[in-house]
């Protein structure tokens, strides 16, 4: 029977909750369709699967008016939240004292009803070309800090995320719903000893069919040139996923050359019928010792996640 997983994705109007779903769900060419987004009103419903897992992402609008109907009905949407994504602008300064009191609107619920909820806090926004502005730097740290020191109950992870920057959105995601699983820390050791130990690759990633990371691990040094290959092959397996999927493509995504003799391979996996994705990207004079080791580790990755499936 699968479980049903609640996550309310929460903040103020105009932070960007929608936005970030539309690229969760689209992963390329989505955004002609955020640009055209209009404002939520009050609550819009996305539905997805994790691993067998139902869920349920509850897009609340952040219009003043919304949020003092949420605050008069809090046990109507608060109650039986699984994971809190809250996602605050982090260029709209003017705002992040309105923002931190929603927020401690919802956790001061939480508290209130003893739910010891996991919690995403998404400085979102985080676009390319801010990412050298010490003024945005100093603002994701004075937020951080004030969130961790007031709310120190709670588990809480921090993630800079941006529309122009798809890994991050899926990063986001994929971390708030690994927490729901305490085998997902043995795959997390069994990929990482693959990629050093017996791989030697640059990467490893394991995704689901919907493009989520299921677990990941990279080489701790990572020339700067090689890791923005490393960044493109990865989107690249991403859209390829995702036109996989709409075509009923089954075949294997073969060996694609790189530059700086890298080598990228994404290769498809079924467990209980539903497909996961190996992604890799290493070195081309490691690659025999990838073929010699492949079988192993798509036998090794299978038995984690049947264990996992409900």
């Amino acid at each position: 029977m699968k479980n049903a997983i609640k996550i309310i994705v929460s903040g103020l109007d105009n932070a960007g909750k929608t936005s970030i779903l539309t690229a969760l769900d689209k992963k390329y060419n989505f955004q002609q369709e955020i640009m055209e987004l209009k404002p939520t009103i009050r609550v819009q419903y996305h539905q997805t699967e994790f691993l067998g897992n139902l869920c349920f992402f509850w897009d609340m609008g952040g219009q003043k008016i919304y949020r003092k109907h949420y605050r008069k009905n809090q046990d109507a949407y608060f109650d039986g939240t699984d994971l809190l994504v809250y996602v605050i602008d982090i260029q709209d300064k003017e705002r992040f004292e309105t923002s931190l009191s929603y927020l401690d609107v919802i956790l001061q619920y939480f508290m209130s009803n003893e739910m010891d909820i996991p919690i995403i806090v998404s400085f979102h926004k985080y676009d390319p070309e801010l990412r050298t502005i010490d003024e945005i730097h100093d603002s994701i740290n004075e937020l951080r800090e004030f969130i961790t020191e007031n709310y120190s109950t709670f588990k809480i992870l921090f993630q800079q995320t941006s529309i122009y920057d798809i890994i991050s959105i899926i990063h986001l995601i994929s971390y708030g719903l690994s927490i729901f699983d305490e085998k997902f820390f043995e795959l997390s050791l069994l990929v990482e000893d693959y990629l050093v130990n017996r791989l030697d690759a640059t990467s490893l990633i394991l995704f689901d069919q919907n493009g989520i990371i299921i677990s990941e691990f990279y080489r701790e040094l990572i020339d700067p040139e090689i890791y923005i290959e490393l960044l493109e092959s990865i989107k690249e397996h991403l859209f390829l996923l995702k036109r996989m999927q709409e075509e009923d493509y089954n075949s294997d995504y073969n060996f694609f050359d790189l530059e700086n003799k890298l080598l990228s391979y994404l290769h498809k996996i079924k467990i209980r019928n539903n497909p996961y994705y190996i992604s890799i990207v290493l070195e081309e004079k490691f690659k025999e010792k990838l073929l010699d080791k492949f079988s192993d580790l798509v036998e090794d990755i299978s038995k984690i996640l049947d264990a996992i499936l409900p």
